[in-house]
């Protein structure tokens, strides 16, 4: 047999043959890598969205009769009654007729503080007199 004749059958033995895998492409890889991206987004999704319902949480708490707040929906009005367990608050949303509107606690998304907005009146004026 001549080296001629043989290359038929060394070439269809080097098709069934299987290819030779770059480094680091193991099983060992696979799970490292894909135990990697969930590492990854447990910090980019869940760590952030807990961190939303804890700040979301103690907002809910920190809501006390007559606070002006504000619904998802964009109604603005003032607590007359909360139902912690329930989970409903009561706003008055028109003072000239009295208008009530009953909610449901997990839709007020912001609380107008009369004490924050001062805080935030006091820290608008130091810092223009910083600037001065």
């Amino acid at each position: 047999m001549t080296v001629l004749s043989a290359l038929p059958t060394l070439a269809a033995l080097l098709a069934e043959a299987p290819a030779p895998t770059p480094a680091g492409s193991g099983p060992f890889a696979v799970v490292m890598t894909t135990f990697v991206m969930l590492i990854v987004l447990w910090f980019l999704i869940v760590l952030p969205k807990k961190s939303q319902d804890k700040q979301a949480q103690k907002l809910l708490d920190s809501i006390k009769i007559n606070d002006k707040v504000m619904t998802t929906a964009g109604i603005i009005g003032t607590v007359v009654s909360i139902d912690r367990d329930g989970g409903e608050i009561v706003l008055r949303v028109d003072e000239t007729s009295g208008a009530k509107i009953r909610f449901a606690l997990g839709a007020i998304c912001f609380v107008f503080n009369k004490e924050a907005a001062k805080e935030a009146k006091e820290a608008a004026k130091d810092k223009q007199a910083k600037k001065k």
